[in-house]
């Protein structure tokens, strides 16, 4: 029987999204450079290991990581519980590492301490939706996730995952290039869906009950490729492909060491108080919250970026933020339409690009916005990249 396991992250649901008043859209003209894929790709690398340690009896793990679509018994523990009906007897472990909601840029800070320590051997990455847009980090953020872990002594195979909404909208501007960069298998379930919508063997609402997420028959449908995959790549076990080398990152190496550094690790005034995450499905270690207006908190590393993992509901406050003794900004922690009883959590960077060396970010809570319903702030630990030690 296939093994479950589930990476901690925080609340499933995504936040409600705020009301809004449909109004006319003028007439969409053509982008200009429109991104097509190269049709000659070929993958440079395989699953001829996996399945040849599969094959041999030794144990495996399996990972989805990505956002809702691939959360929960979605197409990826699917496509795990087909690898272990078609191998009985072998040892095969699925963890969910997917956060919904959330983008590489959320989740590259939690890598460390929640889905390497599960040492996959192979790892689905479906973020096709959750980079939808051109926000730079997202990108290479992904790039540091995929560097993090090339470099496991376990080598996991990656395969990346497209998927999309009901108009086939996703963003594989950049997320399709990184895959082939590094010469990854893809599969693209949403292409194979719509083949299956344009011959008329289902609708959209058979597929799914809103505008993206697969119910179970859904996700059926978009496991389908993956197995098909699977029964090609298995084929390739009894001669492994050697493992290739780890090449440079394709975008950027600002992410291949970042993590999230415990909230204990703060210098912190009297007015913070520890709260258990109780709440947060094991997301976070601890929590420091306030809402004393004047209270501060500071921490220092040797980093490149520096943010904060938080906590927003609709009791949150105000922030006042600075670092290296520079000019003091705000940030509203509000979230109007998450309540206390599903509190959000997000992390927030305050700095990128800072000069390698020791940093020094100092908080103060402010007096509450006029959305708030109360003066909360809850910080739940640091976010830092490349925290290296500083030049001498």
């Amino acid at each position: 029987m296939l093994a479950l396991a589930m990476a901690s992250r925080g609340p499933a649901a995504e936040p409600p999204a705020a009301p809004v008043t449909p109004a006319k859209q003028p007439e969409a003209k053509p982008a200009e450079n429109v991104y097509t894929p190269d049709p000659s790709y070929k993958p440079t690398r395989d699953l001829s290991s996996f399945f040849a340690k599969i094959k041999s009896g030794r144990p495996v793990t399996v990972m989805g990581i990505g956002g809702s679509v691939t959360e929960g018994h979605s197409w990826a523990a699917i496509s795990a519980e087909w690898l272990q009906k078609e191998y009985p007897g072998k040892q095969i472990r699925y963890v969910d590492g997917a956060w919904g909601g959330r983008g590489p840029d959320m989740t590259v800070f939690r890598f460390r301490r929640d889905h390497l320590p599960h040492h996959p051997n192979l790892v689905f990455i479906e973020y096709a939706v959750n980079c939808y847009g051109t926000k730079e980090e997202t990108f290479k953020a992904l790039d540091g996730m995929v560097q993090q872990l090339l470099r496991q002594p376990q080598k996991p195979d990656i395969v990346f995952v497209y998927v999309g909404n009901e108009k086939g909208e996703r963003g594989l501007e950049k997320v399709q290039p990184l895959a082939r960069y590094y010469g990854f298998i893809e599969v693209d379930p949403r292409a194979y869906l719509q083949k299956k919508l344009d011959a008329g063997a289902l609708t959209w609402k058979d597929f799914a009950g809103d505008q993206i997420h697969p119910n179970q028959k859904g996700h059926a449908i978009y496991a389908e490729p993956v197995i098909e995959m699977f029964k090609q790549q298995s084929e390739l076990a009894a001669k492994p492909t050697p493992t290739p080398p780890v090449p440079a990152p394709c975008y950027s190496d600002d992410w291949t060491t970042a993590l999230i550094v415990p909230i204990t690790a703060a210098q912190a005034d009297e007015n913070w108080k520890a709260i258990a995450p109780n709440y947060y499905g094991g997301a976070l270690d601890e929590i420091y919250e306030t809402d004393q207006v004047g209270a501060t908190m500071t921490f220092t590393a040797n980093t490149t970026s520096l943010g904060v993992y938080v906590v927003m509901t609709t009791d949150s406050g105000v922030l006042g933020w600075s670092i290296d003794g520079g000019p003091e900004n705000e940030k509203n922690m509000t979230h109007q339409y998450v309540s206390k009883a599903n509190w959000w959590i997000q992390n927030v960077m305050f700095a990128k690009d800072l000069p390698p060396g020791k940093h020094t970010l100092k908080l103060t809570v402010k007096p509450k916005s006029k959305i708030s319903t109360g003066n909360f702030v809850r910080i739940a630990g640091f976010c830092v990249t490349n925290p290296k030690p500083a030049a001498k």
